[in-house]
Order: structure tokens, then C-alpha cells, then sequence
């Protein structure tokens, strides 16, 4: 079983990657037309596991959550003041989907225990 310190260091190490990858110049194409939204949402919902498994215990899952998004809005805003990147709401918004399907999860596992 991993260790709730893991969990802090593999969350630190994850967030620190997304804020570097986030301000990087895009470069590629996409395979398919959702493929950014899909991959804002499975990162944002990798965060908010993390951030659960590491803090969960300490925090409440909504303050996680919100702390989450409020994240993702100041990745957006930073973007929007590089000149090779811009911010856009609908990554915001694909961002605030994926913490939320994991917070359900979450939430809905803690009511059945």
C-alpha cells in the first residue's frame, strides 16, 4: 500500500509538471477533435486523486475541489499572458469536470462506507 507521504510527493511532483507543461509552447497536431478537453480533464481528475489521497485526510474533499479549480483558472490566466498561449474557458471548464466525476466518486465512496 502506498503511503500517504508518497501520495504528497507524487501529487507535488505532478502539479509542479502540470505548471511547467502549461506555460511550455504548444507544438503537434491533434489525433482527434476533443483529444486537448480529454486531456485537461484526465489531468485536472489525476490531481484531484492525488490531492484526495495525499491531504484527503486532513481536508475536506469539496476544499480540495475548489483549491483544484482555482488552479486551473490561474493555469488559463497565466496562459493568457504568455504571447504563444492563450486561455481558454472550455479548458477551464473540461478542468473543473474532471475534479468534479473524481469528487462524485469520492463523495459517493465515503457515503457507501
Amino acid at each position: 500500500m502506498i503511503k500517504t507521504i508518497h501520495f504528497q510527493i507524487i501529487f507535488w511532483l505532478c502539479l509542479l509538471s502540470t505548471v511547467a507543461l502549461s506555460l511550455m509552447p504548444i507544438s503537434g497536431q491533434q489525433v482527434f477533435e476533443a483529444q486537448d478537453k480529454i486531456g485537461h480533464a484526465t489531468i485536472y481528475a489525476t490531481l484531484y486523486f492525488l490531492a484526495v489521497q495525499a491531504f484527503g485526510h486532513r481536508v475536506p474533499l469539496w476544499l480540495l475541489a475548489a483549491v483544484l479549480v482555482i488552479f486551473g483558472l490561474s493555469m488559463e490566466l497565466a496562459q493568457s499572458m504568455t504571447s504563444y498561449r492563450f486561455g481558454d474557458p472550455w479548458d477551464l471548464l473540461a478542468n473543473t469536470v474532471g475534479v468534479v466525476v473524481i469528487w462524485l466518486v469520492f463523495s459517493a465512496r465515503r457515503r457507501w462506507q
